[in-house]
């Protein structure tokens, strides 16, 4: 049997495919949307993709299943009962799927989505004794899948069904038994995820908090540590439900100059954005106006995921070819197909004479020195609880960025306000979108609060 786990960096998501050489046949499992991993997998171990599964309808990120299908004439299998309205073959517990020595069979685990399936793998080349779960976003490695995403009138039962699902469905098998998930660090689809990209059922049942718990002590935990809801998640599940637009039906990105780039913006602003990759103090020193700074890195999917609607058009500034082809794959993952075009660096803008924003970037000693001189000078800290718990600026307010997101930051636009998170990267999320929301004297701190702290600076 051949097995193979594929990971997306920064997003957390795992796919897998599992096959025979012999037999020359192979199965995909949760397949993200850019296909050619699994197509080159297959290809240099001489097999022929002959199936396609979901373990669910997914939400943090567009499923590669008809995409993978259309390039290979795969049916696609998934839960029976899920709410999708293309071609599927439907599975109920107990079916079974075998492809030369790799055996799959179908276990219920709703929990996560309604419809959710684990699959029990088996090596018949090594006996009948299931070897391995993959267990969708009911069991992660050290956490489990939020349980809120089919909406909030499902909740109650969507709680009890995965402790029935974690105790009972799971409990059939013996602690041996190696737990490959969905999804790993940086997923928003469970709280506390590991990055260990597997485990065993012992040993997440030994370590796992949720697993040790009763209904009420596990209902409550649940309850406390649900991530944050994006605002692309519910057009990734529509989508998904739909089935996303292949990828030679996307349409062309065009590379923009000066002038077709001021008439992108004038046209709509509201709903046409300029995305600017670039590093924090590249965009601090001179941007487009009213662009947001993403800059490229990893979790850049989860942060436009955040901060823009997926139903707005787009266009990507970066320094070369290579980060804005990236951005494009990574952000398609997530559900935003409206990339109009890009702007290879900045030079051409400015030339033209166009106006350019800047946003100050202060290091955490001039930080710490405009604090001593001035008591009215706003701190504002877009870290999550448990940095801020952490330790803090003892003057700092704090609003975590998906809630600043969210809320009106109330204030005077004329008011001076640093924004600081960890490292540097959010803060300049956060203090571009003040920017934009008419707040005239923003600085990001550069470094963040691990420079502070290594600067021996005072924490509260």
């Amino acid at each position: 049997m051949l097995f193979q786990q594929f990971k997306v960096e920064g997003l957390g998501c795992l796919s897998y495919l599992i096959g025979c050489p012999q037999d020359g046949r192979a199965i995909v499992v949760d397949p993200k949307r850019d296909i050619e991993d699994y197509l080159q997998a297959a290809q240099i171990n001489k097999l022929k993709i002959t199936a396609i599964i979901e373990t669910h309808v997914h939400a943090d990120h567009i499923s590669g299943a008809p995409e993978l299908s259309h390039q290979t004439g795969a049916p696609i299998y998934i839960g029976a009962g899920s709410p999708i309205s293309y071609a599927h073959h439907p599975l109920n517990d107990g079916d079974e799927m075998v492809v030369g020595n790799a055996k799959l069979k179908v276990v219920a685990t709703p929990g996560h989505t309604p419809h959710s399936i684990s699959l029990a793998i088996t090596d018949l080349a090594r006996g009948d004794l299931v070897e391995m779960l993959l267990t969708g976003d009911l069991l992660f490695v050290g956490s489990i899948g939020r349980p809120d995403l089919a909406g909030g009138e499902l909740l109650e039962e969507q709680i009890r069904n995965a402790f029935h699902s974690l105790k009972v469905k799971l409990g059939q098998f013996e602690d041996y038994v190696e737990v490959y998930p969905a999804h790993g660090a940086g997923s928003l689809c469970g709280a506390g995820i590991s990055a260990k990209p597997s485990s065993t059922l012992g040993f997440e049942r030994r370590t796992n908090p949720f697993m040790q718990l009763d209904f009420a002590d596990f209902r409550k935990l649940l309850s406390q540590n649900t991530p944050h809801r994006p605002v692309n998640f519910t057009h990734i599940i529509e989508t998904n439900k739909q089935q996303a637009q292949l990828t030679e039906n996307l349409p062309v990105i065009s590379e923009y100059n000066p002038v077709t780039c001021r008439k992108f913006i004038d046209s709509d602003p509201d709903n046409n954005l300029i995305i600017d990759l670039r590093e924090a103090t590249a965009f601090g020193g001179a941007h487009i106006p009213g662009s947001f700074n993403i800059g490229m890195a990893p979790n850049s999917a989860t942060w436009i995921g955040n901060v823009v609607k997926p139903e707005s058009t787009l266009l990507l500034l970066a320094n070369n070819h290579e980060d804005i082809e990236n951005a494009v794959t990574m952000f398609r993952r997530v559900g935003y197909d409206n990339i109009k075009g890009f702007i290879v660096g900045l030079s051409g803008w400015i030339l033209a004479a166009e106006e350019t924003g800047f946003l100050p970037q202060i290091t955490v000693h001039s930080l710490h020195h405009v604090l001593e001189k001035y008591s009215n000078h706003r701190v504002l800290d877009v870290r999550n609880e448990a940095e801020w718990l952490s330790g803090h600026i003892e003057t700092a307010e704090h609003l975590p960025l998906p809630e600043l997101i969210k809320e009106t930051f109330a204030g005077d636009p004329e008011e001076h306000i640093s924004v600081i998170c960890m490292s540097g990267y959010r803060s300049n999320i956060a203090a571009s979108m003040l920017k934009q929301r008419g707040f005239k004297n923003v600085y990001s701190v550069i470094g963040g609060m691990s420079t502070w702290k290594a600067a021996g600076y005072k924490l509260a």
